[in-house]
């Protein structure tokens, strides 16, 4: 056995294997660190909490760069979208209630790069409670 392993470390094409197979896992490690380590985009959490006894109904939440939403949020419910802000202005929210009437309530204002979470409670009177934790990224 000590004679087989001798001549592979001897062979030419083996050494070569074995600087390749270097590189590769170097290249690896290179790339997870980059990844664990790197340039991330700046998320936004946001929950949307429906704090009425019944339900709410076509919530859709307009931000700086595009709008998200769901067609029913459960009394007492909640709904979570992480999303990217991509440019600067404010935040809004558009839902009917379960009378039918129609909501709409501006927010804060959002700037693009900023991440953290987001809170957005409707309340049983229909207002609107935004509780934003961001941080800019820039």
């Amino acid at each position: 056995m000590q004679l087989f392993t001798a001549q592979l470390k001897s062979c030419p094409d083996t050494k070569r294997f074995v600087r390749e197979w270097q590189l590769f896992l170097f290249a690896c490690a290179v790339f997870v660190v980059s990844g664990v380590c790197g340039c991330r985009s700046a998320w936004v959490q946001a929950t949307v909490v429906n704090n009425e006894n019944a339900p709410v109904n076509v919530v859709e939440v307009t931000y700086p760069g595009g709008t998200f939403g769901v067609q029913s949020i459960a009394a007492h419910g909640s709904f979570r979208y992480p999303f990217h802000i991509l440019a600067n202005d404010v935040i809004r929210i558009d839902f009917n209630d379960a009378t039918g009437h129609s909501h709409t309530e501006k927010g804060p204002a959002l700037r693009q790069g900023d991440g953290g979470t987001l809170r957005i409670e409707i309340e049983p009177d229909g207002k609107v409670v935004w509780t934003p934790q961001l941080t800019s990224k820039k």
